[in-house]
Parts: C-alpha cells; structure tokens; sequence
C-alpha cells in the first residue's frame, strides 16, 4: 500500500498561457481597381500616340514635275508621288486620285515642286476673257506630221494658194490687208478632233485654237479660204 508521503506533491506552478496576439490583417483583393489603373496606362499611351502620329503622319499625295500652263491638258508624266505632313489649311490631292487627274486640264499654272489641289484642275480648257476659240479644218502639210494636242502652243501663218491671191482680211483701221505671213505670233491650241468618218475633202485634223478675239475675224476668214498653216512651238517652261 502506498503511502501518502509517497504521493507526489501538488504542483504550485501557473498554467502555461499563450500570450495575446493581434489579428492578422485579412488582406482584400480589388481585382476591379487592379483592371481600372491597367486601363487608365493603356488609354494615356494611346492618347499620346494619337497626338503624335497627327503631328506627324506623312499621307501620300499629288506633286508637279513638270511645268504646266494654264489650259495645258495633264498628262502622268506630270505627276509624281510625295510623302508629305498635311495641315489643316492644305488640301492637297491624294495619290490614289491621280487617275481622275491625268486627262483634265490647268486651271492656273502648275510648278515643279508644287502640291497639286483641286482648285488647280478644271474639265474643261478655261478660256481668258477677251479670248475668243477659232476652228481650223487643216489638212496634211498644214501642221506638223505628229499633229498637236490641247495646250500646245503654236504659230498660225497665213499662207497663199499658188496663181490665187491671200484674202483679204480686215484690220484695226476698217480696210483690209493681203500680205501673207504671220497671223499670230502665238496661240494655245484649245481642242484637236478627227473629222468624221464620212467627211469629205483631204481635211486630216480639226484644231481650234485660243487667240485675242481681235485677231479672231483674221484667223476664221484665213482659215476658211483654206490658207492656214500651223507651226508648232516650244511649250512654255520646256528646255531648248
């Protein structure tokens, strides 16, 4: 039998306790907010390179090569492509209309180096005031062997038929004059035709010529006798 001096003493100790902890912070997700901020550096780097390719975005458009007078048709050897920054006060003409270009005609004077606009284009020849167009029915020999075309710029003789005299034509002064030579020193040509099909006569070429309308009566009456002539000329601007 055990005695109870032989039991084990009571402790005196304290219980062991876990000393008071502060609670760890729940940590909350904002996936929302995450997207937003993502969101907001997207949208500014595309506002800035929106800005910056205005400034300096280059568009492909119409330029002169070659010099042009007004009345002159247009031809592709005209025209050339330039890259250039378009402001908002320029208009110029887009490459990919040039071939709505080629065929019309100058309105004004077109200049190597230049941008081409639609002001500077018209459909038709225009015709200066104090012009006046004349027709010419020409046959072989009265024009160069390749003929003319709208905007060349040409001579007009008067010439005479042999054993016939020049006819008269009217001048300033009321009366008239016979000599033959040079009726205008110059004229741009306004349109070339065919003659139809079931013409008669030798006639090769119809050509109407822009001249002051104060030699128009001279030129029309030359013309209709059949004592016309055309000598072509170096186009204005073109090299010797």
């Amino acid at each position: 039998m055990t005695s109870l001096l032989e039991q084990p003493a009571p402790s005196t100790r304290e219980p062991r306790t876990e000393p008071n902890r502060l609670p760890s912070p729940v940590r909350v997700r904002r996936p929302v907010l995450a997207v937003a901020s993502v969101a907001v550096v997207f949208a500014s780097i595309a506002i800035f390179v929106s800005i910056y390719s205005r400034a300096n975005h280059q568009v492909a458009v119409i330029a002169i090569v070659r010099s042009v007078q007004p009345g002159q048709r247009i031809v592709t050897s005209d025209l050339a492509e330039a890259n250039v920054v378009v402001s908002g006060t320029v208009s110029p003409v887009p490459v990919a209309e040039a071939r709505n270009i080629v065929g019309k005609f100058a309105a004004v004077a077109l200049v190597p180096g230049s941008l081409l606009t639609m002001a500077d284009v018209s459909i038709a020849q225009p015709l200066a005031s104090g012009d006046a167009v004349v027709g010419i029915a020409l046959k072989d020999g009265q024009l160069p062997s390749a003929g003319v075309e709208p905007g060349d710029q040409v001579m007009v003789i008067q010439t005479g038929t042999p054993g016939t005299p020049a006819p008269a034509t009217p001048t300033a002064s009321g009366g008239s004059d016979t000599t033959t030579g040079v009726l205008v020193p110059s004229a741009r040509v306004y349109g070339v035709a065919s003659p139809p099909p079931n013409s008669s006569g030798a006639t090769s070429e119809l050509v109407s010529i822009d001249v002051s309308s104060t030699v128009a009566a001279e030129v029309s009456v030359a013309a209709a006798a059949d004592q016309v002539s055309l000598v072509l000329l170096p186009r204005a601007g073109a090299g010797s």
